[in-house]
């Protein structure tokens, strides 16, 4: 009795035999697992390669769009200021235009009073009242920017002066502005009356 519980225990204790072929079998899958997960490796990673190659190629479009615009918002700036700059520059011509032709029909009043005042008057107060009306007008062209042109005395410039006579006048140099006939105004660099002046022979 105690022999077939020894022989039981042994044979329950005995490692179990495996098939020689199975072995060879599970050796041969290990091999092809690997393959095939290397295999799966490659296709990711050649995806991703892939993938990154067309960001990139997209970033590069982007970057080409970006700068197509980034050109066309500073041209039409450029554009924008340049008719800015001109439209500004038309409307300052336009002023000076439209005070040089309102300023041709009052300058003869101006010479009218600027002889005036050259007049000898027994009147005191009206002499004092022609002065005064000629300094009013004369701070009104200041503030229209108008100044009178320089020419008694002064070189003979066809910029600036036309000549209408010329006469001997002892000690004056020749082509030297003798007498100012009507006076001469600008406005900036814009002559709106030439001044009439006779010249020294």
């Amino acid at each position: 009795m105690l022999a077939e519980e020894e022989k039981v225990a042994q044979e329950t204790c005995e490692t179990p035999q495996t098939d020689p072929e199975e072995e060879k079998e599970t050796d041969q899958q290990v091999p092809e697992e690997k393959e095939g997960a290397h295999a799966s490796r490659k296709d990711r990673k050649k995806k991703a390669e892939s993938r990154i190659e067309e960001l990139e190629k997209e970033k590069a479009e982007l970057e080409k769009q970006n700068a197509e615009l980034s050109d066309r918002f500073l041209r039409k700036v450029a554009e924008f200021d340049n008719y800015r700059k001109r439209t500004d520059k038309e409307k300052m011509e336009s002023v000076s235009l439209g005070v040089a032709s309102a300023l041709e029909q009052i300058l003869p009043v101006f010479d009218s009073l600027a002889l005036a005042a050259q007049t000898e008057c027994s009147d005191e107060t009206y002499k004092k009242g022609v002065d005064m009306t000629l300094q009013s007008f004369r701070t009104g062209l200041d503030k229209l920017g108008v100044r009178e042109i320089e020419a008694l005395g002064q070189p003979f410039d066809p910029k600036f002066h036309n000549a209408v006579m010329s006469e001997s006048v002892e000690g004056a140099q020749s082509g030297t502005v003798t007498r100012v006939l009507q006076r001469g105004f600008m406005q900036g660099d814009k002559v709106i009356r030439y001044a009439m002046v006779a010249v020294a022979e």
